[in-house]
């Protein structure tokens, strides 16, 4: 009895059932991380900035331009950030005040698929904070 093998027609078949979830499992947590990367700095720079502005609008929209900036640096350009203020007092520049910055970033799943009968595709969100304090000193509270 003569045995022929065709181990590299083997080899293709098995190295393409294991590197194609590898590759998209890669990908997928590729961008996980650059989300939670953007939402800690857009969290961490956009409060620094409302609380050395000059008024809530203005440091309101110093927040939205940062954010934006950072989400296109990290090249997460279908998703759309979401972000929200809280202060410690009624007034978020008196001087002394805390405020805190959450950015809320929904990520897509781009190789987990949907499940069947809901139209809404599979998205992680990520969330981060960061607090900062208006300076004691602040000249324009």
């Amino acid at each position: 009895m003569t045995e022929r093998g065709s181990a590299s027609l083997e080899f293709i078949v098995a190295s393409i059932a294991l590197f194609v979830p590898l590759v998209a499992l890669t990908v997928t947590t590729s961008q996980i991380a650059s989300a939670t990367f953007a939402a800690t700095t857009a969290a961490r720079h956009g409060v620094r900035a409302f609380t050395r502005a000059a008024s809530t609008n203005g440091g309101l929209e110093q927040v939205r331009a940062i954010t934006a900036l950072i989400i296109d640096d990290h090249g997460l350009t279908d998703t759309t950030p979401q972000w929200e203020l809280d202060c410690s007092r009624r007034n978020c520049l008196q001087r002394g005040s805390l405020v805190t910055l959450t950015v809320h970033l929904d990520v897509p799943s781009l190789f987990i698929p949907a499940l069947p009968g809901i139209d809404i595709a599979p998205r992680v969100t990520v969330s981060r904070s960061a607090t900062a304090r208006v300076s004691l000193t602040s000249v324009n509270r």
